[in-house]
Order: structure tokens, then C-alpha cells, then sequence
């Protein structure tokens, strides 16, 4: 089964302010970016999954009119940092997390770890009986999500050791192919 993972446009909040569950507004060049998407896209999906917040459920909804919605497809949870400039934030307080973003809460929010364990409950729960089943080519699911989801899960199908999942590279407004058969995961391309 193909399975197209989809991160959500640009946004009008900048990289040097951080949100995570924070619903911001989508760019002004939202159109432009959805056209781009949906011709990366093949037609009629058999499922669309998708966060809830705004940002992704504008362009969930222009690729198709039947979405499931689901929590655990939320960004990362900063907690107090919500919409604070990065620059703002005590030293003291983002140098730990910094550190050791994997383990380290950020205050009343997640650890990257939570992140991770939400998003692989998504995927066992939620997509992996979707790929047991007969095989069909011509029916994709996609996934409409944040840059941490689609890292987190990159993590999961090629093993990797959460402190790199920022080392993957992810724009607004790209498109990971992976070809699921059960438990065996083929990447076929990353941030087209």
C-alpha cells in the first residue's frame, strides 16, 4: 500500500517563534503550495488521516471530502512555550531540553519521546491494518501532519534513534512515499 505523508503549508508565524499545538493561520501563498501538493498526489485516497489543527485540516480537506481526524497526529506540545520567541526563552530552561529534546518535558508540555510513542500508537493502531490487508496499488492513504509527526515516524520505519529525527530534512508543503506491506516499510522518496 502507498502511503503519502503530507506536511501541512507554510505558515504566517516565523521558524524563530515556537509552536507546536499552537492553531496558527496558514501563508498567504497557501494556494499555491496545495496546488503544488495535490499534483504530487495520486486520485482517490482509500483513507485520509489527518491533525486536527487548522493548519492541516484546510489542506486535508482540499484533498479530500471524507477525513478522519485524530489527536495523535499533533505537532509536538511546548507546553509554556507556545508562541514565545525561541529568543525568549529562559536559558536555564531550553539549554536542558536542547540537550536532551528526547527526554527533557518541556514545561507542561512533551517530551519528544510522548511524541513518538502517540504517533507509533497512531500508526499500529490506525494504519498498520490498513497494509494487511489485500493489496491495492491504486488506493493510498495519505497523511496530512507537522514536521515532528512525520519525523517520528521516519524514526519508527527506519530504526532510528530519536536524538537524529531532527536531522531529517522536511519543508512546508512536502510529500514522504513510503510503500507499507505490514511491519516492512520501503521509502520511496523524502520531502518532494
Amino acid at each position: 500500500m502507498d502511503i503519502y505523508l503530507i506536511r501541512h503549508t507554510e505558515v504566517t508565524v516565523g521558524r524563530r517563534i515556537c509552536y507546536g499545538q499552537a492553531d496558527v493561520e496558514l501563508a498567504a501563498n497557501y494556494p499555491q503550495q496545495r496546488d503544488r501538493l495535490s499534483a504530487l498526489l495520486p486520485g482517490k485516497p482509500v483513507a485520509v488521516f489527518s491533525s486536527p489543527l487548522s493548519r492541516c485540516r484546510h489542506l486535508a480537506e482540499a484533498l479530500h471530502p471524507d477525513i478522519r481526524f485524530d489527536d495523535r497526529l499533533k505537532e509536538f506540545n511546548f507546553g509554556d512555550w507556545e508562541m514565545q520567541a525561541w529568543s525568549a526563552i529562559p536559558s536555564h530552561l531550553l539549554d536542558p531540553w536542547m540537550a536532551d529534546f528526547v527526554n527533557h518535558r518541556v514545561p507542561n508540555g512533551e517530551t519528544f519521546q510522548e511524541l513518538f510513542d502517540r504517533v507509533a500508537a497512531f500508526w499500529h493502531d490506525t494504519i498498520l491494518p490498513l497494509t494487511t490487508g489485500e493489496p491495492d496499488s491504486a488506493a493510498p492513504v495519505y497523511v496530512v501532519t507537522h514536521g515532528g509527526v512525520i519525523r517520528a515516524l521516519l524514526c519508527l520505519f527506519l530504526e532510528l534513534s530519536l536524538r537524529n529525527a531532527y536531522r531529517i530534512h522536511l519543508d512546508y508543503g512536502s510529500v514522504t512515499k513510503l510503500i507499507a506491506n505490514g511491519s516492512t516499510y520501503t521509502i520511496q522518496y523524502i520531502n518532494r
